[in-house]
C-alpha cells in the first residue's frame, strides 16, 4: 500500500480531496463562480469579445472550463490558447491548429486563413468558434491592438467569433494606454472574479470531502475559519493548506482536524 492510500484509507476517502484533478461537474460554484458564468453567457449570446480577470489561483480556469464545457458542441467550437509573447500571427496559428487546419508559414497568410475558417464554420457548418486566450495579461501591446484583425467581419457587423480573454488583474494596467482605446471600448462585459467568503470557504472544504465519499466533517469550524483568513478566499491556497492538513493528521492519526494542526502546517511552509 502506498502513501497516498494510507491517508485514503485512513479518512474513508475515495480519492484524495484539495486536487486539480476534478470532474467539470465536481467544481465548487460559488457566488463569483456563478456570476462570471452568467456573464459569460450573455456576452456569448451579444458579444464578440469578454474579459475575465482575477488574481492567481483564484478559481479563472475553473469557470472556463465550466463554461467551455457547458456549450454545445454542435453550435460551438472551443479554441483553448495558453498565451505568451505572442504576435498576432502566433496568434492565429495556434487558433488554427486548434480547429484542426492547415497551417500557413507566412503570419498574414495565417490570418487570413483563420478567418476563411471562422466565416466557414459559420456559414456552412452552423458552428461558432469560442477561442480562449489564457495569461492574456502576457500578449503584446501590439498584439493586443491587432485582435480587431480577427474579430472584424462585414465592416464589424457580424459576430462570427467568440473570445474570451483571461488574465490577472494587471491586464487592467495595459489597457489604459490609450492606443488600446478600441479593444477597451470593445470589452462591454468584464468581469473581475473574487475570492471565497467565510461561509463559501466552510462550504467548499465540505464540498471537497463530499465528493470523494466522505460525509463525516473532518474540518472543525475553528480550523475552516482559520484556513480562510489565511489563504482570504483564493482557492489555490485553500487546496494547498487543507491538502497538507490531511496528510498531517493522517501521519499524527488524527480523525479530526484542529486549528493547533493549522498553526503547526503553517509554520511549516514558512
Amino acid at each position: 500500500m502506498n502513501a497516498t492510500d494510507k491517508i485514503k484509507n485512513f479518512f474513508g476517502l475515495a480519492k484524495m480531496p484539495f486536487s486539480k484533478a476534478i470532474g467539470v461537474n465536481e467544481l465548487f460554484q460559488g457566488s463569483s463562480f456563478k456570476e462570471a458564468c452568467s456573464r459569460l453567457e450573455i456576452a456569448l449570446e451579444n458579444e464578440d469579445i469578454a474579459l475575465l480577470t482575477g488574481d492567481v489561483g483564484s478559481g479563472k480556469s475553473n469557470v472556463l472550463r465550466f463554461f467551455t464545457h457547458s456549450l454545445d458542441p454542435q453550435a460551438y467550437k472551443t479554441v483553448y490558447i495558453p498565451a505568451d509573447n505572442f504576435k498576432i500571427g502566433e496568434i492565429a496559428k495556434r487558433a488554427l491548429a486548434g480547429l484542426n487546419v492547415e497551417i500557413p508559414y507566412q503570419a498574414t497568410a495565417a490570418i487570413r486563413k483563420l478567418k476563411q475558417s471562422i466565416i466557414s464554420l459559420n456559414h456552412d457548418k452552423g458552428i461558432k468558434p469560442v477561442m480562449v486566450i489564457d495569461e492574456a495579461q502576457q500578449l503584446p501591446v501590439t498584439t493586443l491592438i491587432s485582435l480587431k484583425n480577427i474579430l472584424n467581419y462585414s465592416m464589424d457587423s457580424e459576430n462570427l467569433l467568440f473570445m474570451i480573454l483571461c488574465a490577472q488583474k494587471s491586464i487592467s494596467e495595459t489597457l489604459v494606454f490609450s492606443s488600446l482605446e478600441s479593444l477597451k471600448r470593445r470589452i462591454r462585459v468584464n468581469y473581475s472574479l473574487h475570492g471565497l467568503s467565510l461561509e463559501e470557504t466552510s462550504l467548499y472544504i465540505t464540498h471537497q470531502l463530499k465528493i470523494c465519499d466522505l460525509e463525516r466533517n473532518i474540518f472543525t469550524d475553528e480550523t475552516k475559519a482559520g484556513v480562510f483568513h489565511h489563504s482570504k478566499g483564493i482557492i489555490s491556497t485553500i487546496n494547498a493548506v487543507c491538502f497538507d492538513l490531511i496528510i498531517y493528521a493522517a501521519a499524527h492519526s488524527k480523525d479530526i482536524i484542529e486549528p493547533s494542526m493549522l498553526e503547526v502546517v503553517l509554520q511549516n511552509k514558512l
